[in-house]
Parts: C-alpha cells; structure tokens; sequence
C-alpha cells in the first residue's frame, strides 16, 4: 500500500539496535533521546520512565503523502497494541 514503518524512542542509538536485534524488528527504529520529535507529535510522557523520566506516550500515527496526520490512535497503556487490520484500514482511506 505504499506505507512505511518507522518507530521513534526516547532511547539512545545503540539500546534501540538492541532492541531491533533481540525482537527482529523489521522496521526502522530511530532515537530521539531530547523528545524534540515526541514533542512534535504531542506524546511526552512526564515522569513515565521506570526512572522517573519523560517518555514516549504509546501511540500510532498514520501520515499522508505530504506528511500530514491523517490518523492517530494514542493510549497510556503499554499492552495496548494495535492489530495490523486497522491501520491498513486507516491507509486505504487515504487518497
């Protein structure tokens, strides 16, 4: 469908490769360990860390050609993963 996975994460560079090799991810997993994309997207977690601090709030965001959010899902759940149907769905109503 022409759509592109790509996670964002507080974590540094070399935790995310980690994570990507223990899980087999198959996406790209980019770091942004000042929040500045997490503030962007309006999903800073304060004090959400097991350490106490701010975070990535759990959330999913389908952009349009143009890079424009045409669809958000967001939660403070962890476990709350989204099945791959509905996203699919959210991307055939993009034109």
């Amino acid at each position: 469908m022409g759509g592109e996975v790509v996670g964002i994460s507080v974590d540094a560079p070399g935790q995310n490769r980690k994570l990507v090799v223990t899980h087999g991810l198959e996406f790209l997993l980019l770091s942004d360990p000042n929040l500045e994309a997490i503030d962007l997207f309006g999903v800073r977690h304060k004090g959400a860390s097991l350490s106490g601090d701010d975070i990535a709030r759990p959330a999913t965001f389908v952009l349009d050609r143009e890079g424009r959010v045409a669809w958000r899902q967001l939660t403070d759940n962890l476990r709350i993963r989204l099945r791959p149907e509905t996203v699919l769905a959210e991307l055939k109503k993009i034109p």
